[in-house]
């Protein structure tokens, strides 16, 4: 056998099992980039969820202008523990880009901002609820607009 035989076999044989590493690196990142982007989006969406029930119970307190203004401040600081918007928010933040994360945080403090007028004694339709729940609804929209952004398929 010719030794040009044998070279031309080993460089063959490399280029063979180079192509195939190179397909299957791509291959990897490309579900791994799958893989992240849905738990992006699993982790958007119950933050998403915890937001909106928490706002909804913060809204009610709100409402409740028969109950005594201690008994609707605690129905409004529970709202956000009980549906666990800060541990929520932390998870969104470690895995989202940073403008999605500070979108997050803003979203958050918003809704503070509205259980903070309720605690206030504020009612639902007093200004003072009427602006900070708009705030609210706004950093919402911002935040679900960055989401979408960096849940866009390059």
């Amino acid at each position: 056998m010719e030794w040009t035989a044998l070279v031309a076999t080993a460089v063959g044989a490399v280029i063979g099992v180079g192509s195939t590493l190179a397909t299957d690196r791509v291959r990897w990142r490309r579900d791994t980039g799958e893989r992240d982007r849905e738990t992006l989006r699993t982790v958007s969406a119950q933050f998403l969820e915890a937001l909106t029930e928490a706002r909804d119970a913060i809204s009610d307190a709100s409402r409740s202008g028969h109950l005594p203004a201690d008994e609707r401040a605690r129905l409004a600081r529970a709202g956000i523990l009980d549906h666990g918007v800060h541990s929520k928010q932390y998870q969104l933040e470690l895995l989202a880009t940073p403008e999605v994360a500070q979108s997050a945080r803003d979203a958050a403090y918003q809704l503070l901002l509205y259980r903070d007028a309720v605690v206030a004694g504020h009612l639902r339709d007093a200004p003072e609820c009427t602006q900070v729940r708009r705030a609210f609804r706004e950093a919402r929209q911002k935040l679900m607009a960055a989401l979408r952004r960096s849940l866009a398929r390059p």
